[in-house]
């Protein structure tokens, strides 16, 4: 098959346009795919929290037994009732986008013993 001259260089501009969408679409799913791990991640820590909180335990101690896993995260807890609740929250930078941070962050209840 003989290829004319306005056919020149046709897969180049396609391979350049492809290229760049595949690689945008794969930071985005490993960035939506790494937001959803950290929720999960949120959502344990402040359960263990709120938990051991609510069964008496001092705050101070609680938040550096969990201190590895809070590292960069904001920590407060609250009484509603007979309710603990503690919220655990933190910033997600996503690749590629560094000056817009996603905001993730989860809150868990226990109750309070000894009432």
């Amino acid at each position: 098959m003989r290829q004319t001259a306005s056919d020149r260089g046709a897969i180049t501009a396609e391979f350049a346009i492809v290229l760049p969408t595949v690689f945008l679409l794969l930071a985005f799913s490993m960035s939506t795919l790494t937001a959803q791990f950290e929720r999960t991640r949120l959502v344990s820590v402040a359960a263990g929290l709120a938990r051991a909180v609510a069964r008496g335990e001092p705050e101070s101690q609680v938040l550096e037994l969990y201190a590895t896993q809070l590292r960069g995260s904001r920590v407060t807890f609250s009484t509603e009732g007979l309710l603990l609740c503690a919220e655990v929250g933190r910033d997600l930078h996503l690749l590629g986008l560094p000056n817009l941070p996603l905001r993730l962050a989860d809150r868990e209840c226990s109750r309070r013993l000894g009432l």
